[in-house]
């Protein structure tokens, strides 16, 4: 009888499993939809028309297969080599910036400050904002009658420069306001973790006379790691996904100083109508974030602490 009345628990449970597994399918089911829709198919068309000679304004049944001609192509073309160079020093400048400003700055507003909140919001608010309204603001201010020349001139310079017009200044430009643009969602997210640090901990480092860097080296950033290996990953695929804020600001130019990978792969689909080459761009970019982001997550289980 015993039995009988554990099986029939059993059953129920099951059951109630089974209804509450359904409901959960229910849920995510328009997400997965859409995300087959506008994100998987996209791809696999993609991955295909890499291997062809495919034009944007020419028919499908024109087009043929070429093998790895378009790949072959890409690594021996020397503007989208350069491109390719361009976008790993902005990851370079982008990356680090991003990370050490969020973490100062959430460690600051963490230790105590006068207008906390107003500081909280004063630097989330330019996440949250347009990035086109974000460029057109910018493009004023340090623009050839912007007021950064008109300072820079009032105060004796001969020849102020113009960031954003500059060959070798309108990058490292476009890469800090990317980072002030981005590192809301970095500091709010280091602030977060910082508030989980115990105090008890750094209490009892400072009683036994660690200074405040050892605090920090020894306690705070083993203890933040997981949130700093997160917000790695997500800077560095941000740092690739740079369309909007170049294409904003600067258009690729002036000349090609700003001409990163996202810019080379739109300007070769949909100005030289060249969709094959671009699809095959657009893969191998895939494939290169593909591994920085399995390096990342093997490198995590050294140097993260959970």
């Amino acid at each position: 009888m015993k039995s009988n009345g554990n099986a029939k628990v059993k059953v129920k449970t099951s059951i109630a499993q089974k209804k509450e597994n359904f409901t959960g399918a229910l849920f995510i089911a328009p997400y997965l939809i859409g995300y087959v829709i506008f994100q998987g198919l996209p791809f696999l068309i993609a991955v295909v028309l890499g291997f062809t000679n495919v034009r944007y304004i020419s028919k499908l049944e024109d087009a043929s297969f070429v093998g790895i001609n378009n790949f072959i192509r890409m690594f021996t073309d020397v503007d989208t080599m350069k491109a390719l160079g361009r976008t790993g020093l902005y990851s370079l400048m982008y990356v680090p910036l991003i990370m050490v400003c969020g973490f100062f700055i959430a460690y600051m507003v963490n230790k105590g400050i006068h207008c906390k909140n107003l500081v909280r919001s004063m630097f989330f608010l330019p996440y949250v904002s347009n990035m086109v309204a974000v460029a057109v603001v910018f493009k004023l201010l340090l623009g050839p009658d912007g007021p950064v020349v008109y300072i820079l001139s009032a105060l004796g310079s001969e020849n102020p420069p113009y960031l954003l017009y500059g060959l070798n200044t309108a990058l490292p430009t476009v890469v800090c306001i990317a980072v002030w643009k981005g590192i809301g969602l970095n500091f709010i997210t280091y602030l977060a973790a910082l508030q989980n640090v115990s105090a008890d901990l750094l209490e009892a480092a400072q009683i036994d006379g660690a200074s405040k860097w050892q605090r920090i080296k020894n306690i705070v950033i083993p203890m933040i790691s997981p949130t700093t290996f997160f917000l790695m990953i997500s800077s560095v695929i941000t740092s690739l996904q740079n369309f909007t804020t170049i294409q904003a600001l600067t258009g690729g130019g002036p000349g090609h100083a700003t001409t990163v990978m996202s810019i080379n792969i739109i300007r070769t689909a949909f100005t030289n109508y060249q969709t094959g080459y671009a699809s095959a761009q657009a893969l191998v970019m895939f494939i290169i974030v593909l591994i920085i982001t399995l390096i990342q997550w093997r490198g995590q289980q050294k140097w993260v602490n959970y």
